[in-house]
């Protein structure tokens, strides 16, 4: 029964901690219940950077009354100070009697620190139960805090021949209005958009969010680009209040055009190779506490990350349109595998159907 209690509000904690999709990286997604006697005293999930976190918003709201109760938190509770006091050490000024925690905090500052000061406190602990939904939930910030790079997830919509164009480059639109809104929706999720400048060349996105859920939602845009041909009236140059703009480019590239793009408010940042440099890119993104990049394409970028095995997740859309033409070009391109135990596959698949397409969700 205590189990079945637990697992009950861990998973409420949890419905609180996917509020913070989208909104609080590069920290991780965190939600907390603090309960007494089957009594929901306060709950709470950390908003966004700067903010009070979970533990703290739910003993605010509890106030006096979590004494004895017990704290269901989905990570691991801070002991370090940052933006925000440790969450430690508010959990100890409530005498709590308990606390239920899902997963320990990969990060170095805080992994089964916090929970070996509450044990020394004299509070009962609890951990592991839940443990691979928060290992879901807080992919990015794992990897982020792990491995000091951001999550990389791409998406392709393609035919039913594998093709993401037509053989005079006409893409638009492959996947039906239903799917692209949901690729819409998965945008928000995001700190940033990457794609290459031939995408802005042939189709002069503005790279913005624009779901009805992700109101006020800015969003870093990556432009790949080493000879600087990103035309000064590119569309997305009128968007810089919806989010940065990020040019990476080549040590090639004219000063001049350089010069013009930061007039303009864009971020030029020149790396020292005659070509773009895909994990160079991806190491200066997380230093600059970039968590999470959705790759939009096009199809040299995605096959690029494809061969130098930098993604992490795909989504693929797939329409029941057949483009044909040995020139249309296809989603994955590159060298190609001589044998098919040499091929990329997809792991954790889970597929599902939006109007006629069907989407298929992949890890590497």
């Amino acid at each position: 029964m205590k189990n079945l209690k637990d697992i009950f509000y861990l998973q409420m904690a949890y419905a609180l901690a996917e509020k913070a999709k989208g909104w609080a990286s590069p920290n991780p997604y965190v939600g907390a219940v603090i309960v007494k006697k089957d009594v929901i005293l306060g709950d709470g999930y950390h908003e966004k950077p700067g903010h009070p976190h979970a533990e703290a918003v739910a003993l605010r709201k509890a106030g006096s009354l979590s004494r004895n109760s017990t704290a269901y938190v989905t990570l691991e509770p801070c002991v370090h100070w940052g933006k925000t006091p440790p969450c430690v050490e508010n959990m100890l000024q409530a005498h709590l009697k308990r606390v239920v925690i899902s997963a320990h905090d990969p990060n170095p500052l805080v992994f089964k620190k916090g929970v070996k000061k509450l044990k020394q406190a004299g509070i009962e602990v609890s951990v592991g139960l839940l443990e691979e939904k928060n290992r879901r939930l807080n992919e990015t910030y794992i990897k982020y805090i792990t491995k000091k790079l951001p999550f990389v997830t791409a998406k392709a919509a393609i035919s039913l021949d594998g093709k993401i164009a037509t053989k005079k480059s006409a893409s638009l639109w492959i996947s039906s209005p239903q799917t692209r809104k949901y690729m819409h929706l998965l945008r928000g999720e995001h700190d940033a958009l990457m794609v290459g400048i031939n995408t802005i060349l042939k189709d002069d996105p503005l790279l913005t969010v624009r779901h009805p859920n992700w109101k006020g939602k800015h969003i870093t845009r990556v432009i790949l680009d080493s000879r600087l041909r990103l035309p000064l009236k590119a569309r997305i140059l009128s968007s810089l209040s919806r989010g940065k703009i990020l040019v990476f480019t080549s040590k090639k590239a004219s000063q001049r055009k350089a010069d013009a793009l930061l007039n303009k408010g864009v971020n030029v940042i020149p790396l020292s190779s005659p070509r773009i440099n895909l994990k160079k890119v991806l190491s200066w993104l997380s230093q600059n506490e970039i968590s999470s990049v959705f790759v939009e394409g096009g199809g040299q970028l995605l096959t690029s990350m494809l061969e130098e095995k930098l993604m992490d997740k795909i989504y693929v859309s797939v329409s029941p349109k057949l483009i044909g033409g040995k020139e249309a070009p296809s989603f994955f391109q590159g060298k190609g595998s001589d044998l098919i135990k040499d091929s990329l596959i997809l792991k954790r698949t889970h597929v599902f159907q939006i109007d006629k397409d069907i989407i298929m969700e992949g890890y590497f």
